[in-house]
């Protein structure tokens, strides 16, 4: 575990105290308590039965833990729900350009964790950073700048790269602190590497996966059933968390992997719960869309696991579910879906209201199931009729949405 430099955690205000020491995770609005109830789940299970203490939430989509390596390690490797795993390493309440410089510089030249070495090479991203005094590329600047003459204080050479960095940073603004981290993935942790081609409407990979864990899906006892699994990225996510799987599934090497403060590791990441068997159930009207779902399910190396089978969704039966998995027709399960509703498909208004007036009637044959749903349409409960018991808001990107669960009785 790194040890956190002198000073560390202290009020901000003094050039030796605007190191920091935390891991943060990133993810959507309104996931906090879903991204550290994974974490804690994938830690419990990796490691040798570490405990994590409650995080620190900034807002409703961004925790902050003590920084430990192995569970950054594990963050970073394995969690699917977020979309930044972070090393937050420097922190100021500076409100101009100069002090911004002059606080990092000093602090970065006195910093002795293993984030940088000898000849590296790096890129700055700015954002939320609107309420500083300067623009995001002055803000950019002055961090570069900072990293840079601060390294050559050290005796180290480091060069901006935008193309290809060896290390990413990344510049955030939370009540007035200007936080600099490192990306220990590289990459957005939504970016899996096993979609190759998205539908019409591609529901991000870290939003499934958030779906999935706002219906409580137990792999070891239900079949998970998307009737409208588009490019089946609901199902996908589905088979991987089943195992936890890393999170990256194209072998990419995490770029936490080139700091010395970690260290390459020799073997490859395995599943955490390799032993699981998952029985998902994906269909979809459309042959195109399901051919593409099929080729995503074998990049994602989950072909087997799945039962992909162009059908409309209406003609979907508990019967066919369990009888294509020869499972007990009494089997305990979950739909999960993303049914359109309208602002990149599925038609006019009437039409829409229309597919869910027969989702309504189609429900009746799933008694003792549950059902959850991401949707956005303002008269998608009023026509169900049925009561939520779960509502809660989930923005589908830029799109408001609501996640719905339901026990069908």
């Amino acid at each position: 575990m790194a040890s956190p430099p002198p000073g560390a955690g202290a009020g901000a205000g003094e050039p030796h105290e605007v190191a920091v020491n935390r891991l943060r995770l990133v993810g959507a609005p309104e996931t906090n308590k879903v991204m550290a109830g994974e974490l804690s789940r994938l830690v419990r299970r990796a490691t040798d039965g570490i405990r994590l203490p409650q995080p620190r939430k900034l807002g409703t989509g961004q925790l902050l833990y003590p920084f430990d390596e192995r569970v950054a390690r594990v963050a970073a490797t394995y969690h699917r729900t977020c979309s930044r795993v972070l090393w937050d390493l420097f922190e100021t309440r500076a409100g101009r350009l100069e002090p911004l410089y002059d606080e990092l510089v000093d602090a970065m030249a006195a910093d002795d964790r293993g984030w940088r070495w000898d000849g590296a090479t790096f890129s700055v991203v700015a954002r939320n950073v609107d309420e500083f005094a300067a623009g995001p590329r002055q803000v950019v600047g002055a961090v570069k700048n900072a990293i840079v003459d601060a390294a050559a204080t050290r005796a180290m050479s480091l060069k901006v790269d935008a193309e290809h960095p060896d290390i990413v940073f990344r510049v955030r603004m939370h009540d007035d602190a200007v936080s600099v981290s490192v990306d220990l993935a590289g990459r957005a942790m939504h970016v899996r590497g096993y979609r190759a081609r998205g539908g019409a409407a591609p529901l991000r990979e870290n939003l499934a996966a958030t779906l999935l864990m706002l219906a409580r899906y137990d792999a070891r006892s239900e079949i998970l059933v998307d009737p409208m699994a588009g490019s089946g990225t609901i199902a996908i996510e589905a088979a991987l968390m089943a195992r936890a799987a890393p999170a990256a599934s194209d072998g990419r090497r995490l770029a936490l992997e080139r700091l010395p403060a970690f260290g390459r590791s020799e073997a490859e990441p395995e599943a955490l719960f390799a032993d699981t068997e998952p029985r998902i159930w994906a269909s979809d009207v459309d042959q195109r869309t399901l051919a593409i779902a099929r080729q995503n399910a074998i990049g994602a190396g989950v072909a087997d696991d799945l039962r992909l089978r162009a059908k409309d969704a209406f003609d979907v039966t508990p019967d066919l579910v369990t009888r294509a998995f020869g499972a007990d027709p009494k089997t305990p399960g979950l739909i999960v879906s993303n049914p359109p509703y309208g602002e990149r498909i599925g038609g006019s208004a009437d039409d829409i209201v229309a597919l869910y007036d027969r989702m309504t009637r189609w429900l009746d044959a799933w008694r003792g199931w549950r059902a959850a749903f991401l949707v956005g349409h303002p008269e998608f409960e009023s026509v169900l009729g049925r009561r939520a018991r779960v509502r809660k808001p989930i923005n589908n990107g830029p799109l408001r949405a609501h996640f719905l669960l339901y026990d069908l009785e």
